[in-house]
């Protein structure tokens, strides 16, 4: 399978402030072979980004310190390589104006909870360069 190769490795920070979700979401890119850091602060997901640099970001929208399109702002803003990872938004807001400002503040895309693994899947190795 063409997904499970190109997942193979690849390094993916989550950031989201609700345990299960950071363990789901770890839970099903690990069974793709991927490398999974996970965090529940966004401080420590720009320091993580700094020293591990993932090849990609997945991040919930509606944190409590800090919430995404906030943190994706910040991490637009990092010199460099790190400034241009691939960014996905996790989000329950359905809403189109919820996924507008969530691109608009720098995502790649945004997924809506609940998601179906394989699309989670497939939209990752959608914004991988081939």
């Amino acid at each position: 399978m063409k997904t499970l190769q190109v997942l193979d490795g690849l390094r993916v920070l989550l950031v989201d402030d609700d345990a299960d979700s950071l363990e789901l979401v770890r839970f099903i890119l690990e069974q793709y072979h991927a490398q999974v850091s996970s965090t529940a602060s966004t401080c420590e997901a720009l320091q993580v980004i700094r020293l591990w640099k993932p090849d990609i970001l997945i991040s919930d929208i509606a944190m409590p310190d800090e919430d995404g399109y906030s943190f994706i702002r910040n991490v637009r803003n990092l010199e460099g390589e790190m400034g241009q990872i691939p960014a996905i938004a996790l989000t329950a807001l359905v809403k189109q104006e919820a996924v507008t400002v969530a691109l608009e503040a720098g995502f790649s895309t945004c997924v809506v909870k609940p998601f179906d693994p394989d699309e989670l899947v497939k939209v990752i190795s959608n914004l991988l360069p081939q």
